[in-house]
């Protein structure tokens, strides 16, 4: 039993990858949606095996679950359109307005010290429509390896000070014979994984 976050990255590469990996080693995945909370404590009370990934910050608190492989390393950019200033200084003015693609407690504990006002939607295709329409000024989104750029014209970035953070696949202490295995199998496959994810979203 997997737990994971509903996100492209997520159900487009790392889901079936893994799946992939462990079929070599002889087991068939059951998946279970779950918030970052709610995963954790699942994972760390050993309800369920593994995670499929999560982000290094919200993982420092588990005793019960080990980090087997970075999957990916995510930086979090500010997107702004195009005819407004784009800079830092965005996340602390508090009369603007930020859209965050996610409803799951992780990213909100990860920008809990930004002042600006943040919105929080996980329908990504829908975000990234408004925002190219100009109906949303500033947009919070992550770039790594696996996800390339947004192809969006309207818009202006600049770097944040949310992260890098690594993305690592989890697995429960119960299992940590498999942890080796697993490694080297995610590590080489991780070598030839190449597609970016910006055009899947």
């Amino acid at each position: 039993m997997f737990t994971h976050s509903n996100h492209p990255l997520v159900n487009n590469v790392l889901k079936p990858m893994l799946e992939e990996v462990y079929a070599e080693l002889g087991y068939t995945l059951v998946f279970q949606e779950a918030e970052g909370a709610r995963a954790l404590k699942l994972l760390n009370d050993g309800l369920v095996d593994r995670d499929v990934g999560r982000l290094e910050p919200i993982t420092r608190s588990l005793k019960n679950a080990l980090s087997v492989a970075q999957l990916d390393t995510i930086n979090v950019v500010l997107y702004c359109r195009l005819d407004i200033y784009c800079d830092q200084s965005v996340l602390q003015d508090t009369m603007s307005r930020i859209l965050v693609p996610t409803q799951d407690a992780t990213l909100k504990l990860l920008t809990r010290e930004i002042v600006t006002k943040l919105y929080f939607n996980n329908d990504w295709q829908s975000i990234l429509t408004m925002f190219d329409a100009g109906k949303v000024d500033y947009l919070l989104w992550i770039e790594s390896h696996l996800i390339a750029p947004l192809t969006l014209k309207n818009i202006n970035k600049t770097a944040t000070p949310i992260g890098p953070f690594a993305l690592s696949h989890l697995l429960h202490v119960k299992h940590k014979a498999l942890a080796e295995a697993v490694s080297d199998k995610i590590n080489k496959r991780l070598i030839t994984l190449n597609q970016p994810l910006a055009n899947q979203l």
